[in-house]
């Protein structure tokens, strides 16, 4: 599955998803992993399932907390190895009725939670004996404009270029960071969409890609290739797609 066993892992957004479908791979493999999300009951099942996850329940989102939660993690292990920042949500704006407050909501989960999450991670990972690895789940959304994605596509673009830019700074320290944009995958997230999803992966098959392609530690990592090579061709023509193919797949199903 993959090459890698014996780290000491870190990842959010475990509870569900490609999330938790990634941790569960890792620690099978070989791996001690340290699993947040908010949803305590659902990290405690897991860990009941493999002795090598370690719930670590907390909102990426309040600051405050984290740092609390930097002594908590400091107690299960004195370094991390890898870093893997999958907390994600994701909500539409409707220009016609819109909540302007829906998108600090969701720049506070998928940017400023990375933003917490490093700043309590990093000195850990320097303590690493192997080489650290930073590695932020973002989205081929970032590829293209989409309607209506307004909060969620900005919050991963903007996480795109923290971690392209953190990777330069890094470069003295050892430590690489990966950028992994998935197209869609099943999970509780994406069944609440009401348009179509080509090139559909079950969280199970995408976990098993991210997997593979975290142990290459690339600068980043495109899945899948069809949708991806589909989305820069149509980035050449953004005229075309802004008024006659974006407003056509945002039709409802």
């Amino acid at each position: 599955m993959n090459t890698l066993s014996g780290e000491v892992i870190w990842i959010s957004g475990a509870s569900s998803g490609i999330g938790q479908q990634l941790a569960m791979q890792l620690a099978s493999a070989g791996n001690r992993v340290i699993i947040s999300a908010r949803n305590r009951s659902s990290l405690e099942a897991m860990a009941t399932q493999h002795d090598n996850l370690i719930p670590l329940p907390c909102d990426v989102t309040d600051r405050d907390s984290m740092q609390l939660l930097a002594l908590q993690l400091a107690s299960i292990s004195d370094h991390i190895d890898r870093l893997i920042i999958n907390a994600g949500n994701c909500e539409y704006l409707d220009i016609h009725k819109p909540d302007w407050s829906m998108i600090k909501r969701i720049m506070n989960v998928n940017f400023f939670g990375a933003i917490n999450m490093l700043e309590i991670a990093l000195p850990l990972l320097k303590k690493s004996a192997q080489r650290p690895h930073i590695v932020g789940v973002v989205s081929l959304a970032t590829a293209l404009p989409f309607a209506r994605a307004e909060a969620y596509g900005a919050s991963k673009a903007a996480l795109q270029y923290f971690l392209d830019s953190l990777r330069v700074d890094l470069i003295e320290d050892g430590i690489d960071v990966t950028v992994i944009n998935p197209g869609f995958v099943k999970t509780p997230l994406t069944d609440k969409n009401d348009f179509a999803m080509p090139f559909l992966l079950s969280s199970e098959k995408a976990a098993e890609r991210m997997a593979k392609a975290i142990s290459k530690r690339p600068y980043e990592y495109n899945f899948p290739r069809r949708l991806h090579y589909l989305l820069n061709t149509l980035a050449c023509f953004p005229r075309y797609w802004a008024k006659h193919l974006s407003p056509k797949l945002n039709q409802h199903q």
